[in-house]
């Protein structure tokens, strides 16, 4: 099922003349990643080191390599082009070529006439073929260009979803390629555009409606739970692709303009245990924006986002609800 390009990978490990290179992968990858390396030193004589660490993205890769390795590759993940990043660091996409054919033509009668493609990495090469299939059942098919961040046509991520922004207006439905529910569901609260999901690994079909609702109902709770917080704690991720400081200080500076008090914590991994001997009656996450929805039974106090946060503060209304993005 997976292409991990090992020849591409090698060649430029013989390029850079890395002798220990570290080997980085996320979650699901993880298991390939003995077989892999033992790949890479037959075709480099190089050594690889594995990195154990959970790996989120592009944006988590591990920045101190270095210490222990002449070069990084980070399997799974498409690079961030805005990001500056050390040039011993290689990103490999790594692509499905699935058939979707069938789920397709399952999904047809749900098809309105102008549709908004999206998907993650491992499914951008897809989109041209859902386009073309799209095209020739009467249906048109748009594929929007991202921001900076962003790298491929139509690719989002949990943190940014802009290449849908640049054709929202132009469609009237959108559908998604790809397996999970977070990246659609973020594009189903930000747009008021019906999402739909097509999921090769599942090989179902499903709408994002209903799911969506009950976030936004568990959203409004801890908008309410946190309206009358006085203490705050505003998160700071050290990752490198998600340290966002100097939003930080400007919600410690909004919480103190409307009496309230902040402080700011860094933390290279968000997780609430390590918030347990701090003293806030809320926390405000400028890390990924998938910590405080996907996470957020986890805490005992409410998790917001930043968005979230101007609205317990009065500086933005309900009906005023946008998803928290980290821009290019």
């Amino acid at each position: 099922m997976y292409d991990f390009r090992l020849e591409e990978v090698a060649a430029w490990i013989d390029k850079v003349g890395a002798r220990t290179v570290a080997v980085q992968m996320p979650e699901g990858l993880k298991t390939h990643a003995q077989d892999v390396s033992h790949e890479i030193e037959a075709r480099t004589g190089a050594s690889c080191l594995i990195i154990g660490d959970p790996c989120y993205g592009a944006c988590d890769y591990a920045v101190r390599f270095r210490e222990f390795a002449d070069a990084l590759v980070q399997f799974g993940h498409a690079d961030i082009p805005s990001m500056t990043c050390d040039d011993r660091v290689l990103f490999v996409e790594i692509f499905m070529d699935v058939a979707i054919e069938g789920l397709l033509e399952q999904a047809l009668p749900k098809l309105k006439d102008r549709i908004g493609l999206l998907t993650t990495v491992q499914h951008v090469r897809t989109l041209s073929r859902v386009k073309e299939w799209l095209g020739s059942h009467g249906k048109e098919a748009l594929i929007g260009r991202g921001d900076p961040r962003i790298r491929f046509e139509g690719q989002v991520l949990g943190c940014n979803i802009t290449s849908v922004t640049s054709i929202a207006d132009r469609v009237d439905q959108l559908l998604y390629v790809g397996s999970g529910d977070f990246h659609p569901l973020s594009v189903a609260i930000e747009f008021d555009l019906p999402v739909l999901i097509i999921d090769p690994l599942m090989n179902e079909v499903r709408e994002i409606g209903e799911l969506k609702d009950k976030i936004m109902r568990q959203r409004f709770a801890a908008i309410a739970r946190a309206a009358e917080a006085r203490r705050f704690l505003v998160l700071v991720s050290t990752k490198a692709g998600q340290m966002r400081m100097g939003l930080a200080q400007e919600l410690k500076r909004k919480a103190e303009a409307h009496g309230r008090s902040a402080e700011i914590v860094l933390l290279e991994e968000l997780h609430p245990d390590r918030l347990l001997p701090y003293r806030a009656d809320a926390y405000v996450s400028t890390a990924c924006p998938r910590v405080a929805i996907d996470d957020n039974l986890r805490y005992k106090k409410p998790i917001l986002t930043p968005p979230e946060m101007e609205i317990v503060l009065g500086e933005r209304q309900w009906s005023e609800y946008r998803m928290d993005m980290i821009l290019g």
